[in-house]
């Protein structure tokens, strides 16, 4: 009976220890988590100095009446679950501090990375926030007109495809004024579609 006792007051010190051991893991692991995913510690780094900037000057970097800021990790990484999420940090986690030592900053071609945003900013973020945004825009016809097509077919359209400046105010100014200059193709390309567009703009019905 004696043996039995200790046996089970053993099993009981193991589950607590290990339930100790789950619960201050998970701690120390969400306390990294929120500590790697704003500005302050991603705007260490050189090469997301522009970032950091336009961030800085944005609605969603707290230029607001209200002070309030999305994190970097609420754009940049995906919110649909626990195991994305994980891996995408993990993920930039290793390799963009490897690049920031390994490559001159400079070298980095953000003005490319501009053009395929939908890659590096989640839906799922944006919609962790706006998440009630179909429901309000129902009675607003404007709004809905320019959401019906996204919530009518949400795997053909991300948010920044309309939203192409969203959290980043003035980011191509910011990349060139600490040089990031553009390159001599793109930025021939990009004249040709300001030009094309101004153009649209003062045809009959423009």
């Amino acid at each position: 009976m004696k043996l039995l006792r200790n046996r089970f007051f053993v099993a009981v010190l193991a589950l607590a220890g290990i339930g100790i051991g789950v619960a201050a893991s998970w701690a120390v692991m969400d306390t990294m988590i929120h500590a790697t995913g704003d500005e302050e510690f991603c705007g260490m780094c050189h090469s997301l100095a522009p970032m950091s900037a336009s961030y800085l000057e944005d609605l969603h970097g707290g230029n607001n009446a209200a002070g309030w800021r999305a994190t970097c990790s609420q754009c940049h990484i995906p919110q649909g679950n626990a195991v994305h999420y994980l891996l995408v940090k993990g993920y930039h986690g290793v390799v963009d501090p490897a690049m920031e030592l390994l490559k001159d900053p400079h070298d980095i071609d953000w003005h490319s990375n501009r053009e395929r945003r939908q890659e590096f900013v989640y839906d799922s973020g944006c919609l962790s926030c706006h998440r009630y945004l179909q429901e309000q825009t129902t009675d607003n016809r404007r709004a809905m007109r320019s959401h019906k097509r996204y919530f009518s077919d949400p795997d053909d359209y991300s948010c920044v495809e309309c939203h192409e400046n969203v959290g980043h105010h003035r980011l191509e100014y910011h990349l060139e004024s600490m040089g990031w200059k553009k390159p001599a193709t793109e930025a021939a390309a990009a004249q040709d579609d300001s030009a094309s567009k101004l153009l649209a703009s003062d045809a009959p019905g423009g």
